[in-house]
């Protein structure tokens, strides 16, 4: 068989190292592109689908190779994402009965040679032995340091069987290579050594064609001093036994493995589990089927399963979730006979987990006695005629009574009686007012306050309320809540304000005037740099990339015709060829150069006071079409299709590059985060004009989905999921500023687990004139 051909490429499809054989046949130097490579190549198929297909693992074959005979790329996956290719001139298919990985073809004789350095270059102990009868073939030195064995003492005079400790150890784990397709990783047991001592391992094993045999390639662990520190953690379960039955919480603390460490006698107490019952080492999986057998909780009062997002279990009521998840969380849970506990799943840094359980019985029945108080004082105080109010500065939580609601259009079934509500009635322009009085008075500063506050009606109208508070003391002398009435005077204030409004409009026309002044100086000081900069940036890049993407190839094809003509071996189909495309290439060049000296004129005539070059018309759908053009590479590595539905036709006067970055951090955001590692799923782009001024752009994926209790998160700043693998948090958060600052819109999130995500994003067709900043 003739010599193969081998290359290495790294993750990003550059050349690391090629053999003789692969640059005499396909050419090829330190650093060149995978892609150039096969464009210069005569395949059957694109070069950018030939270099796609590689990446896939997906043999590639060549029209008519170098060498005048049929030939193969063949591609197979190396370390840390590289990419090696092996050349073949016959189209051979790789042979079976080889060592490893076709050494005896690559090296003839020398392949025995090159099989013992690869295995000596590992630093992990490794053993080949052949399955019929567990005869060593091969170990490598840290295998014999590990055995304490001199290697040619092994090799081929000793069987498996004689290192283990148990010898149906070695049919076991035969049975496990079978039943796991050839390969099994994981497997724990004991083997001895020829002086007598023994070791625990952990082995990881594949069967192989070794030599021309059936063999079986072991890497082995020792896990011995992990065994012992287990066996020291169970000796010492005695001593904390005595602690944790100290405690007046149910604890069970579980290990990485699922199998209970640490517990005391009240966690079996209030889940109903017999004391025999909990052992060391006992599964989680027993003792959640075991309470959800008991009658502690009824029958089948057990969660089926965890909440894919991390949050409470999926059944109330349930003490355990059948799977537990790493995040921290509680929840509540109540006993047949009423008992409520509170459950807390805590990890622990080495991969377990702890769950506590507190009898919050008493507690619960006090927070109802004082639920019914308030019901009453509620009843007491209906009759008034000022709207009552109370502030809990312990809990924070704050009452509003309905007569309050009614002065301002609201029904009782309308009632929100929450401190963000109250935020969103009051005039923003009243909320540092409040916000200090309230302080004053947390503070004690004054002992009771009245003022004025302004709040919007349900109509939309501006309702002023005299406001009065006082503060209520504790039995402990501590401030306990603040207690407060609100008057309708706006017909007052509207009286003042009426007496006031000449003289305010004056002198409101006046400033405004000033600030106008003001600020179109600024802006026109700006607008030429700020339009230069931008245009520059956004128009220029594409033909000038073009330009150079064209002088790159014609540089790249002049040095392998160089080549070929100072090696004699230049023909003249290949000179022909680079003819047509350098001509190509320069027809290309002299295009995109032209148009850009026609952009850098037009950049010349720009008027000081003319507005950014960042806002133009433009047609939606080809520039949706060209964003995602411009990700195609991102979408095609994670294997996602995509769906545009959009009219043609639909002109948006507003910031194209505004909404690039939007649609762009949305697909990013569909690919870092929507689908679980190999999951591939459609991302769906629709646009519709929505009356004569909006558009509605909707843009969906069908992943794996946002939890509930994530919506309101999820457009914060610094907000991620993905912390540990590169997620910085912004992404969203600037969709979200974009969409309401620069495009003047608004956007909605709808998303559960299993079903997806749907940012809806509604923004005017022509965008509004930027005001100055004030």
């Amino acid at each position: 068989m003739a010599a193969a051909g081998l290359a290495r490429f790294d993750g990003n499809g550059r050349l690391i190292w090629a053999n003789a054989v692969f640059r005499a046949s396909l050419g090829g130097c330190p650093g060149d592109s995978l892609d150039a490579l096969l464009a210069a190549l005569p395949l059957r198929e694109d070069a950018a689908a030939a270099a796609d297909r590689l990446r896939a693992g997906e043999t590639v074959a060549l029209a008519v190779p170098p060498d005048g005979r049929r030939g193969l790329l063949i591609p197979a996956e190396g370390e840390g994402g590289e990419l090696v290719v092996t050349y073949t001139g016959d189209a051979g298919a790789p042979q079976k009965e080889t060592g490893f990985i076709g050494l005896e073809d690559l090296l003839g004789e020398r392949a025995g040679e090159a099989e013992r350095a690869i295995m000596q270059a590992i630093a992990v102990p490794l053993v080949v032995t052949r399955l019929s009868d567990g005869l060593v073939m091969a170990v490598n030195q840290p295998a014999g340091q590990l055995f304490g064995v001199p290697l040619d003492d092994v090799v081929g005079r000793s069987f498996a069987k004689d290192y283990y400790t148990d010898p149906a150890e070695r049919a076991r784990l035969l049975a496990a290579l079978r039943d796991g397709a050839g390969g099994v990783d994981g497997f724990e047991t004991r083997l001895c050594r020829p002086d007598g001592s023994d070791l625990w391992a952990m082995v990881s094993a594949r069967r192989f064609r070794f030599r021309g045999e059936d063999a079986m390639l072991a890497c082995i662990s020792d896990i011995s001093a992990r065994k012992r520190t287990e066996q020291a953690l169970e000796a010492q379960w005695d001593q904390t036994r005595a602690v944790l039955n100290g405690l007046g919480q149910g604890v069970m603390a579980f290990d990485r493995g699922l199998r209970l460490v640490a517990w005391n006698g009240r966690a079996g107490e209030l889940l109903g589990l017999e004391p025999e019952f909990l052992t060391y080492h006992t599964s989680y999986g027993a003792i959640a089927g075991r309470v959800g057998e008991g009658l502690a909780f009824g029958p089948g009062d057990m969660c089926s399963d965890a909440s894919s997002d991390g949050g409470p279990p999926a059944a109330p009521g349930a003490p355990l979730p059948a799977r537990p998840t790493p995040d921290e969380r509680s929840w509540e849970c109540t006993r047949s006979d009423g008992q409520v506990l509170e459950c807390l799943i805590r990890p622990l840094p080495d991969g377990g987990f702890v769950v506590t359980y507190t009898d919050v019985t008493e507690r619960r029945n006090a927070e109802r006695e004082v639920i019914a108080s308030r019901e009453l004082f509620e009843l007491a105080i209906r009759a008034a005629r000022e709207g009552i109010w109370q502030w809990d500065v312990r809990t924070g939580e704050l009452w509003l009574s309905p007569y309050w609601w009614g002065m301002l259009g609201y029904g009782e079934d309308e009632m929100v009686n929450t401190a963000a509500r109250w935020a969103e009635l009051i005039l923003p322009e009243d909320r540092a007012l409040s916000a200090q009085m309230a302080r004053d008075m947390i503070n004690g500063a004054m002992g009771e306050c009245q003022f004025i506050l302004r709040f919007r009606h349900k109509r939309g109208t501006v309702v002023h309320m005299l406001s009065r508070a006082i503060r209520v003391l504790g039995p402990d002398g501590e401030l306990f809540r603040i207690v407060g009435s609100h008057t309708d005077v706006s017909d007052r204030v509207h009286a003042e304000e009426r007496a006031h409004a000449a003289r305010e409009d004056a002198e409101r026309a006046l400033r405004d005037l000033k600030e106008a002044q003001a600020h179109l100086i600024q802006s026109e000081k700006m607008a030429a740099l700020g339009s230069l900069v931008a245009g520059v940036a956004h128009e220029i890049n594409t033909p000038i990339g073009i330009a150079l993407t064209g002088a790159s190839l014609v540089a790249e094809r002049t040095r392998v015709i160089r080549r070929d003509f100072e090696a004699g071996t230049l023909r003249r189909p290949d000179f022909a060829d680079f003819l047509e495309t350098a001509g190509e290439a320069a027809q290309l060049m002299l295009l995109n150069i032209d148009r850009a000296a026609q952009l850098i004129q037009s950049f010349k005539q720009i008027a000081v006071d003319q507005a950014s070059e960042e806002r133009r018309v433009f047609d939606l759908r080809d520039y949706i079409d060209e964003v995602l053009r411009s990700l195609g590479v991102r979408i095609k590595r994670a294997a996602h299709s995509v769906e545009v539905d959009c009219p043609a036709d639909l002109l948006i006067d507003g910031y194209p590059g505004a909404l690039s970055q939007v649609l762009t951090n949305l697909v990013m955001n569909s690919i870092i985060h929507g689908y679980a590692p190999g999951q591939h799923g459609v991302l769906r782009v629709t646009a519709r004009a929505v009356g004569a001024n909006e558009v509605e752009l909707v843009y969906a994926d069908d992943g794996r989905g946002i939890p509930p209790e994530l919506h309101g998160k999820v457009f914060e700043p610094f907000f991620t999921t993905s912390r540990g693998t590169g997620g910085s948090g912004l992404g969203l958060n600037i969709v979200y500023n974009i969409a309401t600052r620069k495009l003047k819109g608004r956007i909605a999130l709808d998303s559960a687990p299993g079903r997806g995500t749907t940012f809806t994003l509604r923004f005017p067709r022509v965008a509004p004139a930027e005001r100055p900043p004030a």
